[in-house]
Formats: structure tokens, C-alpha cells, sequence
């Protein structure tokens, strides 16, 4: 896969996602996103709605799936909508 942006998560331990694909659809935009710190696992999908890009926001937060997996309390990471045009 190639090599997409990266977003850090703060929660203890740091650890980083990276974006691998970005889809759009009638209703938003279907994103690949993975464990850039333990490539070997398969991506999650993750949905922004068109709702969501239209929020006079810098970036759009969402659940980090890497802390729910490992049983930690769930953060959440920014994606900043530069990168989701």
C-alpha cells in the first residue's frame, strides 16, 4: 500500500494512523484507515459525512479504533479536511 498521511493519537501509548484510501459517495466520504505502527493489520473503514465536511471546522475528529481494540478508554484523533479533498 502506498504511503498516505499520518495522524498521531495522544493517548498513552502514542501511537499513529495513516489514511490508505479515501472514497467518495453520495453521502460522504468511505476512508481506509490503518495502524501505521503495526502495518500487518487489515484497515478499518470509517465514514465522514458530507454533514461533517460542511462543519466550519479545521478537522474532522474521530474514534481511534487502535485504543478500543486494545480495551483502553477511546480517543479521538483529528483528520484534517485538507486532506480528505
Amino acid at each position: 500500500m502506498s504511503e498516505g498521511p499520518t495522524y498521531r493519537c495522544f493517548a498513552e501509548p502514542p501511537h499513529r494512523l495513516r489514511l490508505d484510501a479515501r472514497v467518495a459517495t453520495s453521502r460522504g466520504l468511505r476512508l481506509a484507515i490503518s495502524d501505521a505502527d503495526a502495518p500487518e493489520g487489515a484497515p478499518r473503514d470509517l465514514f465522514v459525512t458530507n454533514a461533517e465536511l460542511k462543519m466550519g471546522y479545521d478537522s474532522v475528529f474521530k474514534p481511534c479504533f487502535v485504543c478500543v481494540d486494545a480495551g483502553r478508554k477511546e480517543k479521538a484523533f483529528a483528520i484534517p479536511k485538507s486532506d480528505l479533498e
